[in-house]
């Protein structure tokens, strides 16, 4: 800036000296750098020149200007692509051990297991009812062969499951025969644990093979004479004597 002012005040006295030395002549041209102030040539160009000084220092920092108006804001930007896949987690802590699950339906009825050992020999028509044949001295036959049926109770646990005395067989062929025809035959079978002693009866007709003692067969107590009605096994009404407490010793006796 001060230098502006020193050039412009150049000019300005330089002019001022060169007009007041000039002569009248109007049709003079005057030189402001040279100064002279007449030229007679027919030549109307002049010489011009521009004086340039060295660069001056930079100027002082101007004061800052006002902050500007908020602007709008920006419209949202497109979603950023998914990020890579983290890293597995650690494995968590095992969870408690579920309720136990309801009990299953019962099994099966297992397999019937082997005979058991033949029970003491009797006296008289008296045998074990582990299998075998019997002699009868008197009667319309010699021998007859004993056996027994069963059935098996399921009970709530397999302690109080057990098989049943569900009927006593009485076979032999001499049955048929006319010699045994209408006779009457009777057996003795007691309960070994409540010691109960029954007896049971059936008539021999019509030429059978067997006679089976069971629930429909006319029982008494040996004792009392009172009839008995549940000790062999009949369905939904009696479950019968259970074979383990049976005593083995059975009983035969053939009657007119």
């Amino acid at each position: 800036m001060k230098k502006m002012v020193w050039f412009l005040l150049v000019l300005i006295v330089s002019r001022i000296g060169v007009a007041y030395g000039a002569d009248t002549n109007t049709n003079s041209l005057q030189n402001f750098f040279f100064n002279f102030s007449n030229s007679n040539t027919a030549n109307a160009n002049q010489v011009l020149a521009l004086l340039v000084g060295p660069a001056g220092p930079p100027g002082a920092a101007g004061v800052a200007g006002r902050d500007g108006f908020v602007g709008m804001n920006g419209v949202d930007g497109m979603p950023g692509a998914p990020g890579p896949v983290g890293q597995q987690g650690p494995a968590g802590a095992p969870g408690p051990a579920g309720a136990p699950g309801p009990a299953g339906a019962p099994g099966p009825a297992g397999a019937p297991g082997p005979a058991g050992p033949a029970g003491p020999a009797g006296t008289g028509s008296a045998l074990g009812y582990a299998g075998g044949a019997v002699e009868i001295t008197d009667g319309c036959t010699k021998a007859v062969k004993i056996s027994i049926s069963r059935q098996f109770i399921s009970g709530d646990t397999p302690d109080l499951s057990s098989f049943n005395l569900k009927g006593i067989i009485i076979t032999s062929d001499d049955l048929k025969t006319a010699a045994c025809d209408q006779k009457i035959i009777t057996i003795y079978v007691s309960n070994a644990v409540s010691d109960i002693k029954i007896k049971c009866t059936e008539k021999i007709s019509g030429n059978p093979d067997k006679i089976v003692f069971n629930s429909s067969s006319s029982c008494n107590n040996n004792d009392t004479d009172a009839t008995v009605t549940n000790f062999f096994y009949k369905q939904d009404q009696f479950d019968g004597t259970k074979i383990k407490e049976l005593d083995p010793i059975i009983g035969i006796d053939i009657t007119a």
